[in-house]
């Protein structure tokens, strides 16, 4: 029997932290002079950078974000990005000196990510319904957690949002060298977890790269499209996939799915 978890907006709020992160991002920008608008030459970068390494865990690296689009600023009198600029090498005017300026931004990105994390987990919400239950289950089971990113990364959300006595095995995709729902992937994880898929059952936000992917590796899987939504029912979703999927309104409410119908499985 095991548990598998997926970590960003499954376990933790990453999409707001991320939003917030970015908003900080554009005045530090902003105050440091660096030139141009922040939230077009961040989004084009990023565009150039999900394309360049999709199905790589390094996509996610607000490094090469920030990196690309001080090549641009520095290779344009006005600092506007377009589609020649970004796809071009674009090393022209990038000097030893703007390194220190990259690697601020990236420092400050993770600055007002993980604060904004350290300041959720310390909410009631948090620290009376959902990590007395995480700590409680990986007591009881062998809980993975599951996740399409770099190991720093979610070695940094994990320290700042997760209480301590919470015990769990995390594996990347960094690791695996494969993104989720990759075949590569799940059966890393199962090799890992040395169990039946049968035997095991995943929650995610993702649709296709947690439900799915762990359906077509015999995983059962609960599909929870908001952490904290309103309802208390656990439903069926109607599938062809070779093991069940059920959908939850919150990640509480699927936690107690998921050790009953492992439980069970054990009898």
């Amino acid at each position: 029997m095991a548990l598998f978890l997926d970590l960003d907006n499954t376990l933790l709020p990453s999409k707001p932290a991320y939003d917030f992160a970015i908003e900080e991002c554009a005045k530090d920008w902003e105050e440091r002079k660096l030139g141009g608008d922040f939230f077009s030459l961040y989004e084009s970068a990023r565009k150039k950078v999900k394309n360049q390494l999709k199905g790589h865990s390094s996509n996610r690296l607000r490094l090469l974000c920030f990196k690309l689009m001080m090549d641009v600023v520095k290779n344009s009198k006005t600092g506007k990005i377009d589609s020649h600029e970004v796809g071009s090498l674009a090393t022209r005017g990038f000097q030893t000196k703007d390194i220190a300026d990259v690697l601020w931004m990236e420092e400050r990105y993770h600055f007002h990510f993980l604060s904004y994390l350290k300041t959720e987990s310390k909410k009631d919400i948090y620290q009376t319904n959902l990590f007395p239950r995480l700590i409680d289950l990986s007591k009881k089971l062998p809980v993975f957690l599951t996740t399409n990113e770099t190991l720093r990364t979610q070695l940094l959300k994990v320290s700042s949002f997760l209480p301590d006595q919470f015990q769990f095995t995390l594996i990347t995709s960094e690791e695996v060298g494969f993104e989720k729902p990759s075949t590569e992937f799940f059966s890393y994880v199962l090799g890992e977890a040395n169990q039946n898929p049968e035997d095991c059952i995943l929650l995610g936000d993702n649709w296709e790269d947690d439900v799915l992917g762990a359906n077509r590796h015999g995983i059962a899987s609960i599909h929870i499209p908001n952490m904290w939504g309103e309802g208390g029912d656990v439903k069926t979703c109607p599938s062809d996939t070779p093991a069940p999927i059920w959908t939850a309104p919150s990640t509480v409410t699927a936690l107690k799915f998921a050790e009953l119908w492992l439980f069970q499985r054990q009898k």
